[in-house]
Formats: structure tokens, C-alpha cells, sequence
């Protein structure tokens, strides 16, 4: 008998094994794509909720929630439509679908969230609907292309489980690429509904390189999702508010102008839950009477020249400082340390509310509660201050829950002078359900503080069970009996709440802080 010889089979790239290796290669790569896609398209969603129901965890855990159960659902029927037909066609179809649906949602999300926002008061409601509506059918079926790109690609049961460990380490690389590059980089330089569309553009292109028979509608649609992107960086979406709209690292802004009075306008920059005002005619007054309450540092420490505000916003505060708090040579009679988070904030106060550079001001951008943990352990980096002003907020009236807090407290208390003062803007009202948050951080604050004092921007009984603007003046040691210097300190400290107040809300500490909780009921 003649041996067998043994024979050298050649992959080439035009023969039939070719075809499956740049198959193979087609389903890894789409594979990873969609799993960047999905987490990138879940980061921008919160971007694009934010300005109408806001960022609290609630928003955030419809957005997981109602992501997580649409993959879910996906992965099933990804599952059942591979064992019926299990061609790269149908799965070319669905990554195009889910690039349509992106687009859509890209391009309708502002007018869907517009009517939500005005019509459903309920944010646990209207971010579970805007999250079904928006977001759910693109993760639907991108959900669907996991499966199937497993079914397409397992040969014999042999290997599958290393098929199905392969694809899944390409989505999860996918995931990690589409977190970085969204967070890191897409979300700093370019707008939502940008984003958005470039997604859009990168699943068509995907779709076509799937399968080649689809390439009339996958590159007219990328195409178009492209030119959309470029006309959305530059016009801005659909129906959005009037005025300025400027996407930040940490917020969705816009800023406009309004009608005052008959012969005044204000402009306001607003986020989410935010609004800094500024009159157009006089920059340097105050918009709000609640703001003026600051001012009360220089009554309860009059030689008050070292402050630090938490929380920027529109500036209005530091411009009121500088046009009214001078020495006798016109300079101002105070230095000021500004923490703000947010660098887009700044640059839209400098852009638009006339916020100048100065030598008593000095702007921090990072987490104010950063910056007073590390003051606190280095006394020497900012030394002490005179007073300390808190204007930070979350979404709706919450305050982030780790300025609430007794440990904050704490380190505030560790950074002021042994007499200086400790100024806290707080929504909330001051009884019934609505006062939660106020009572909490009360409670926290006269645990590390001598005094903490109460001043409602309306003081009168009848607005106890009203949400406004409160601020709590806590002292290091307790306020001196001395009368007022003018009218207008008089006015000021009229506003302090006399009334019995005894909280009925424990503490908030670092471990136990529930503030959306409270500042989220109705």
C-alpha cells in the first residue's frame, strides 16, 4: 500500500477559508465597536437628560436600569433570530437599525424631553419614561448582536466556549474603550447630539462592513449622521431653549436673557437644577435677595478679609464683593478663594457674566470637598479664612452629599478662623415635607458648631411649609450682641428665623446621607 502523503492545504484570501477568516475578523470587530458604542451611548445619555430632569441617582438609576433590562432583553431575542436564520445579513440589518434609532434619539431627545419636563413633575416617572423612549430601543438591538455574532461564528461545540470567551472579551474591551473614550475625551471637546450622531455614523459604516450588499443604505445613512454632526456642533439641536448652549466636562448649560421689568432684563446661566442671574444693565447687584444673606459675614466678623466660596456658578456673589467690599483706596478689602468644579462654568461667567480677573480672587477648579479635606491637613497651603460661603448643588434642590455632612462639617470648621463663619444656601423649606435636607444638615452642622443660625429668604410664618432659598449661619463661637452697623444689616438679620427649631432629621454623615431622598419629594 502507498503511504499517505501528507497534503499542504493554503489559506488564501480569495478561497473559501479566506472568506471566513475576513468574516471572523468582520464579527470581532463589530463585536468590540458595539460594545463601545452602548457604554459610550449610555455616558452621553445622562449628558442629554440633564438639563430637563436633572442628575440625581434617580435619573441615573432609570438610565442603568432601563440600558441593563434592554441588553437583557436583546441578548434573548439576538438569541432566538440567530438559531431561525442565522445570517450576517439580518445582523448587518440590526446594527443598521440601531445606528437609525441613535440618530433619531439624537435628534428628537430634546423636544421628547422638553414635554416630559413640563408636564411630569415626578422625576422617579419622567426619567423611567425618557429612559424607555430615548434609550431603549437602541439598546435593544444592540443587545441583539452579541448572540448572534456568537451563533455566526461557533463552528463545531468543540470551540465554542473559547468563541464565546473571545467575543466576550471584545465587547468588554469595547465597553472599557467606549467609558474612556466617552468620558475622557468625547464628552470634554465635542456636543451631546454630536456624539450622538457620530455614534450613529460609526454602527452604519459597521453595518456595511458586515455585509456588503447593504452598502446604499449604510453609507447614505453615515453620511448623513455625519453631516448632522457637523451641523449639530455648530447649530446646536432641535428645540432647544433660546441663547447660548455650552456642553461642559460636568454639565449641560445654556444661557439666555429675559424681560425683568418693563425697563430691565436679567441674563441667567442654568443647568439642571442650577440659575445664576445677573442684570444686564448692572452686573455687580444682586438678582436674588437670598444671595444678599452673605453679607452677614461681615456682621457676625466684621474684620472679615480671607473668604472661601464653595461653588462658583454665575459669579454673582464675588462680582457683588468686588463693587461693594473696597478699601479706602478702591481696592477690594478682601481675597477670595473660589472652588469650582466645573472649568466650562468659569469660562461661560468670564464668556458671559462679565466675571474679570483680579487680584483678591483665586478660582480652583475641583470637588470643593477635595479641596477643604486637603486644606484641612495642610494648614499652611491656604491658611485659615474669615469665612466660609457653600453655594454647591446636584440636581433639583439636592446638595452633593458629601458637603452635607458632618465630617465636612468638620473640616470646615478646622479651616476657619477660632471666630469666622460659616454661610450655607440651602433649598428647602423649613417644615413639613420639604424641610428633610435642611433639618439633616442642621443637625450635622450643630454637632461640630457652637451656633447655627437660620435665615429663610421669607422669614414669615406663613412660608414655613414652603421650598426657598435658606441660608444656615454657623458660628465658632456664639454671635455677638451688637446692633446692626446700617439699614442694610438691619434688613438682613430681620430674616433670622425665631422660632422654636428642633430637628427631627439625624445627622447626615459620610455613611448616611440621603439627600435626593429628601430634596426630591413633592
Amino acid at each position: 500500500m502507498e503511504p499517505v502523503k501528507n497534503k499542504i492545504i493554503r489559506i488564501r484570501p480569495d478561497g473559501i477559508n479566506g472568506k471566513r477568516v475576513k468574516r471572523a475578523l468582520d464579527l470581532e470587530v463589530a463585536a468590540f465597536t458595539c460594545g463601545a458604542s452602548v457604554v459610550a451611548m449610555e455616558l452621553v445619555a445622562a449628558r442629554v437628560v440633564a438639563p430637563y430632569i436633572g442628575t440625581s441617582i434617580i435619573v441615573w438609576m432609570s438610565l442603568i436600569g432601563v440600558v441593563l433590562a434592554s441588553l437583557s432583553l436583546g441578548h434573548w431575542l439576538g438569541g432566538k433570530a440567530a438559531d431561525i436564520r442565522p445570517d450576517q445579513k439580518i445582523l448587518a440589518r440590526i446594527v443598521l437599525l440601531s445606528s437609525i434609532f441613535t440618530a433619531v434619539m439624537a435628534l428628537l431627545s430634546n423636544p421628547i424631553l422638553w414635554v416630559l419636563s413640563r408636564n411630569i413633575a415626578n422625576v422617579y416617572l419622567s426619567s423611567l419614561i425618557a429612559s424607555l423612549v430615548l434609550f431603549a430601543p437602541p439598546s435593544v438591538l444592540l443587545g441583539m448582536v452579541y448572540p448572534f455574532i456568537v451563533r455566526l461564528s461557533i463552528r463545531d461545540i468543540g470551540s465554542s466556549g473559547a468563541v464565546i470567551g473571545r467575543f466576550s472579551a471584545l465587547s468588554s474591551a469595547g465597553n472599557i474603550l467606549g467609558i474612556l473614550l466617552g468620558g475622557f475625551v468625547l464628552i470634554s471637546f465635542l456636543s451631546t447630539g454630536t456624539i450622538l450622531l457620530l455614534i450613529a455614523a460609526v454602527l452604519a459604516f459597521v453595518a456595511l462592513m458586515l455585509y456588503r450588499s447593504t452598502w446604499k443604505k449604510a453609507i447614505a445613512f453615515g453620511v448623513i449622521f455625519l453631516a448632522l454632526a457637523c451641523g449639530v456642533s455648530v447649530w446646536g439641536m432641535p428645540m432647544m431653549p433660546l441663547g447660548a448652549h455650552v456642553d461642559t466636562p460636568y454639565n449641560r448649560i445654556w444661557i439666555t436673557e429675559i424681560e425683568y421689568t418693563n425697563e430691565r432684563r436679567i441674563r441667567f446661566l442654568t443647568t439642571d437644577s442650577y440659575r445664576g442671574f445677573m442684570f444686564t444693565d448692572n452686573p455687580a447687584e444682586l438678582v436674588r435677595g437670598y444671595a444678599r444673606l452673605y453679607d452677614l459675614a461681615f456682621h457676625y466678623k466684621p474684620d472679615t478679609e480671607r473668604i472661601l466660596m464653595l461653588g462658583g456658578g454665575g459669579y454673582s456673589v464675588p462680582r457683588h464683593l468686588l463693587a461693594t467690599r473696597l478699601d479706602d483706596y478702591g481696592q477690594p478689602a478682601f481675597s477670595m478663594d473660589i472652588v469650582e468644579i466645573d472649568p466650562g462654568i468659569t469660562a461661560a461667567a468670564r464668556k458671559y457674566f462679565y466675571l474679570q480677573d483680579s487680584p483678591a480672587l483665586s478660582i480652583y477648579h475641583e470637588d470643593a470637598r477635595v479641596f477643604i479635606n486637603r486644606a484641612a491637613m495642610n494648614p499652611d497651603l491656604h491658611g485659615v479664612y474669615d469665612a466660609i460661603f457653600t453655594n454647591v448643588f446636584g440636581s433639583w434642590y439636592s446638595i452633593p452629599f458629601h458637603m452635607t455632612t458632618v465630617e465636612a462639617a468638620r473640616r470646615m470648621y478646622d479651616i476657619l478662623a477660632p471666630d469666622g463663619v460659616l454661610i450655607t444656601n440651602v433649598i428647602s423649606s423649613l417644615h413639613g415635607r420639604q424641610s428633610g435636607i435642611l433639618h439633616g444638615i442642621y443637625a450635622a452642622k450643630s454637632q461640630v458648631f457652637s451656633q447655627v443660625l437660620i435665615f429663610p429668604q421669607h422669614p414669615e410664618p406663613q412660608f414655613a411649609h414652603t421650598r426657598q432659598n435658606i441660608m444656615l449661619v454657623a458660628l465658632k463661637t456664639p454671635a455677638p450682641h451688637f446692633p446692626p452697623r446700617d439699614a442694610e444689616t438691619a434688613l438682613l438679620l430681620s430674616h433670622r428665623w425665631t422660632e422654636p427649631f428642633v430637628s427631627d432629621v439625624r445627622a447626615f454623615t459620610d455613611a448616611f446621607a440621603p439627600v435626593e431622598r429628601y430634596a426630591l419629594r413633592n
